[in-house]
């Protein structure tokens, strides 16, 4: 008899302790990526990807990322509309402005407005694992009225640590017609990033030693000014009056990195990496907007010379029929 009672005791000791483990495991999976649906309001399905040092977050509007977290700070611009609605919008088919906001294709105009239209409409998720999750937006009616082509368009985040990895696919499924476009990323940083700091006390400091010079634009449209901005190689300042000409570019752009630091303390705080990018955009809204977007680009605004062409715009990406492109960007908190 006591020995029944014993072995019942056993048993029931280690149901508990299996159902512990597994209970225990389930909580891990759950915050190593949760998947819930959080309602901010009627309209916005939010995702997070968080781990022990960091988390992101995403709608499902544009795919756009909302909250980048890590050491109590809160690293993406909030989208003040009062100021920029923005935060982290993802451009395509085109990067910039048209010519007259409009293009021409096979003997037909189409319009469209700058930035293109991917950062208005709904994705999809397709596809989700612990640390990632993929965003899918494809050709609808709607967009091939002034967009005439058939496209897969695919973001996938990926969190490692402190790095976000943000990945462009766009997959082309026509069997015998050619994809035009141009994409890329319009993340905006908190500048500063903490209380009691100002913006102009940062400094953007390049992988390279070098000294561009950028090019501005008029209205949304380069017209082949330039501008010297560096005091010293590859150490851009951020002085009040940086975004007196708006936005600078570099076509092409000649670096892979750049990392905001802190100059009265010299304590960097985030990385940007965006090696491969034909071009970069460097913006804020105003003198005194406390943001700074950082703009990797396959593709730039139009010139005051383009002849509207689609096809021999400058920096679009073309791609045959049932081909894929890839490319990707990453932002390490420091």
């Amino acid at each position: 008899m006591k020995n029944s009672l014993k072995l019942m005791f056993r048993s029931f000791w280690l149901s508990c302790l299996l159902l512990g483990c597994i209970s225990n495991q389930k909580q891990k999976n759950e915050i190593a990526f949760d998947t819930s649906i959080l309602k901010v309001n009627e309209k916005d399905d939010i995702y997070k990807l968080i781990n022990n040092e960091c988390s992101a977050t995403f709608k499902i509007k544009g795919a756009e990322m909302i909250s980048l977290k890590a050491n109590n700070i809160e690293y993406i611009w909030f989208g003040d509309p009062e100021v920029w609605s923005g935060q982290a919008p993802i451009l395509f088919p085109i990067v910039g402005r048209l010519k007259d906001h409009e293009y021409l294709f096979k003997g037909q105009t189409y319009t469209m407005k700058q930035h293109g239209f991917a950062r208005d409409n709904n994705f999809k998720v397709v596809a989700k694992t612990d640390n990632s999750i993929t965003f899918e937006q494809i050709a609808t009616k709607e967009s091939k009225a002034i967009y005439p082509f058939d496209f897969v368009l695919q973001v996938k985040y990926t969190l490692k640590g402190k790095t976000l990895l943000t990945k462009y696919i766009v997959k082309n499924p026509s069997v015998s017609e050619e994809l035009y476009f141009s994409i890329g990323a319009h993340p905006s940083f908190n500048c500063p990033f903490e209380a009691n700091q100002k913006r102009n006390e940062y400094q953007l400091v390049f992988d390279k030693k070098i000294a561009p010079k950028f090019q501005t634009n008029i209205n949304g449209i380069y017209e082949g000014h330039t501008k010297d901005v560096f005091k010293d190689k590859g150490i851009l300042d951020l002085p009040d009056t940086i975004f007196d000409d708006k936005s600078l570019a570099l076509s092409p752009n000649v670096f892979s990195k750049v990392t905001f630091v802190h100059k009265p303390t010299k304590k960097p705080y985030l990385s940007v990496n965006f090696k491969g990018f034909p071009f970069l955009g460097i913006w804020s809204i105003s003198n005194t907007s406390p943001f700074i977007c950082i703009e990797p680009w396959y593709g730039i605004a139009d010139r005051k010379y383009q002849n509207k062409d689609f096809t021999k715009k400058e920096g679009v990406q073309k791609l045959n029929p049932q081909s894929t492109f890839e490319t990707s960007f990453s932002i390490s908190i420091l």
